[in-house]
This record gives structure tokens, sequence and C-alpha cells, in this order.
């Protein structure tokens, strides 16, 4: 078994997941899975240290001052972050109706395709009469090539998942997967 993530309590509380600042990939990945996700680069750990809700960090300092919910990342790799970050939040990878906008977090809404022109790239509008549009910065998201990675991605994480386990290892819980 190798160990990807140190999580205390071992039962955190669902509501707004905060990223520290080396995690952007991260962060944008469970937006776009329906986590509500706050993330700023210029996050201090004294405020991540006081801040309410789930913090997931790489940074061993912060998670022992910490008092609430943290998850401490204990790899390199970026997948297996967010596999302990849905392991511990007992969210399925699935990007569906309760993605957020990657970028900020906000709701994405369908639009008819047509009210993009200008915006977007004309050919997009031919291949999808539908787009989605961030009811907050307002960038548009629509199918395209790009989501082949974003679905291996996926299935690889959905994969891992079945590979991996929550033990108690005192007061916290131990994120570890079968060797991968």
């Amino acid at each position: 078994m190798r160990a990807i993530g140190l999580v205390k309590p071992c039962e955190v509380t669902r509501g707004i997941v905060y990223v520290d600042s080396m995690l952007g990939w991260l962060s944008r990945w469970l937006r776009m899975i329906g986590v509500m996700t706050i993330y700023r680069d210029d996050f201090s750990d004294d405020e991540l240290a006081g801040l309410g809700g789930l913090v997931i960090t790489r940074d061993r300092g912060l998670f022992n001052r910490r008092r609430g919910d943290t998850l401490l990342l204990l790899t390199d790799n970026h997948v297996h972050w967010l596999v302990a970050s849905l392991m511990v939040l007992n969210v399925k990878p699935i990007i569906g109706d309760n993605s957020l906008c990657p970028v900020c977090g906000g709701r994405l809404i369908k639009v008819d395709s047509r009210n993009a022109a200008g915006e977007v790239p004309v050919n997009v509008i031919k291949r999808n009469p539908t787009l989605l549009k961030c009811e907050s910065c307002g960038k548009y998201y629509w199918v395209g090539s790009h989501h082949r990675g974003i679905g291996r991605t996926l299935n690889m994480v959905n994969e891992l998942i079945s590979k991996c386990s929550i033990k108690h290892n005192g007061s916290e819980c131990l994120v570890s997967c079968l060797t991968l």
C-alpha cells in the first residue's frame, strides 16, 4: 500500500473546500466535478489555519497547525491528489449537471450557442446547439476534443479509487492505495 493522503479528523464535514495556493490544478478538477472550491494563489498559512471547512494542502506545517478538517496530500502526482480528495469528500468523479466553472467556481447554465457568436469560434457554434456559460465570469464551455482527455483522467481516477482505502491511524486517517 502507498500513502497518498492524511486526513484529520477521519470524518470531514461536507461544505466549502479551501485549496492551498500550490494546488490550482486540483481546484479546477474539483469544481468540474461539482465541489464548491475556494482557491487563491495568495492564501497565507495563517489565513488557511483559521478557516472553517476542509483545507487541502501539501504543507505539513499547516496540517499540524490546523484544528479543523484538513487533508494533507503526500504525493506529487496530480491524479492521486484528486483520488484522495474525492475519497475524503465521498464524491464520485463525474462531470455533469452539478459541474461548476473550473476558473471561478460559478454556476454553469445552458445557453443557445448562437448567443455566443463573436465570443467562441464559429465551428463551435456549428457543432454545438447549446453551450455552458458561467454566470459569474461569463466564460463559455462546450464538448470538444479535450473531453477525451478529461474522460481518460476520470476513468483513471475511478479505477484508482477502487484500489484505495481510508484507514484509521490514531486521530487521523490514512488514504492509501495498492501499489500504483
